[in-house]
């Protein structure tokens, strides 16, 4: 039989990784996104969302306003 203490203070979740966008860490029960390029994952660090963040850094490689050559100026 498990013996429980009501007046311990609560037992935090367990780390379980890292976030691959800001290294935040991430505990059992948060909500993340798993990236698939490398098998990590990105938190929603506190209204920012990494996963965005994330992707804009490793997919897109110019922003701006394109022009009739189809260049990105």
């Amino acid at each position: 039989m498990t013996y429980l203490d009501r007046f311990a203070p609560p037992v935090d979740p367990p780390l379980v990784a890292y976030c691959a966008h800001c290294g935040g860490e991430i505990y059992a029960g948060d909500e993340v996104k798993r990236v698939d390029d490398g098998g990590g994952f990105v938190c929603h660090n506190y209204g920012t969302d990494c996963a965005t963040r994330y992707a804009e850094e490793r997919v897109f490689d110019a922003i701006g306003t394109i022009n009739i050559r189809g260049e990105i100026d």
